[in-house]
């Protein structure tokens, strides 16, 4: 949740989060904690000025399906996540999860250290 609040509060870099890593999030929080903080991270990620909500197009869940096939360690969620990534020429990801460790293009972080700043 670190991370979370510091792409929120503008010190990291804007953050993306497609429409199958919202969904995932948020059913976790539900399950875990309740709807109140589910609720409040549906605003927090809808509405924040430093998150991007993007659609992922249907390019990337039939890319997805090939790198969930290649990349064993990768939830279903996450290759649709390094699809687009793909699709998007983005490097970076800010994620807990070590399956993308091995994605070709794909550089994990997992703290809320600014790795951009200069």
């Amino acid at each position: 949740m670190e991370i979370v609040r510091a792409v929120g509060h503008g010190d990291l870099p804007d953050g993306i989060v497609t429409n199958y890593v919202l969904a995932e999030t948020l059913n976790l929080v539900r399950e875990r904690l309740g709807p109140a903080p589910a609720t409040g991270m549906l605003d927090r990620l809808v509405e924040g000025a430093h998150f991007d909500t993007s659609h992922a197009p249907r390019a990337d869940f039939t890319a997805g399906q090939a790198l969930f096939r290649k990349y064993a360690d990768l939830s279903f969620v996450d290759a649709t996540i390094a699809a687009y990534m793909q699709r998007e020429d983005i490097e970076y990801l800010y994620s807990f999860d070590d399956g993308f460790d091995g994605v070709d293009g794909v550089t994990r972080l997992e703290t809320a250290d600014n790795s951009f700043s200069k």
